[in-house]
């Protein structure tokens, strides 16, 4: 499935964001496949686009950032898939 994530990083906790970040990017588990990952100047808001196997591989993705920073994490699915959807229900 796919996902799309919003970061907003506590300004309080940048600089341990930043540490982390350095030391160890992102860490994917099994079963996350990252599409795309965009930081704005400031480094406290991030944007990710990934696909996902399971809840338990997105819980484990996120969850060595949850004491820095929130995660708003959406299912998507693209236009073309909408449509088929949309189609199929007329």
């Amino acid at each position: 499935m796919l996902f799309v994530c919003y970061v907003n990083v506590d300004p309080d906790k940048r600089d341990e964001n930043i540490r982390r970040f350095r030391e160890q990017g992102l860490v994917k588990p099994e079963g996350i496949k990252l599409i795309g990952a965009w930081a704005t100047l400031t480094q406290q808001e991030a944007w990710l686009v990934f696909e996902a196997d399971t809840a338990a591989s997105v819980l484990e993705f996120f969850e060595p950032w949850t004491d820095i920073s929130d995660h708003q994490v959406t299912p998507v699915m693209d236009f073309e898939e909408l449509k088929k959807v949309v189609d199929t229900q007329a």
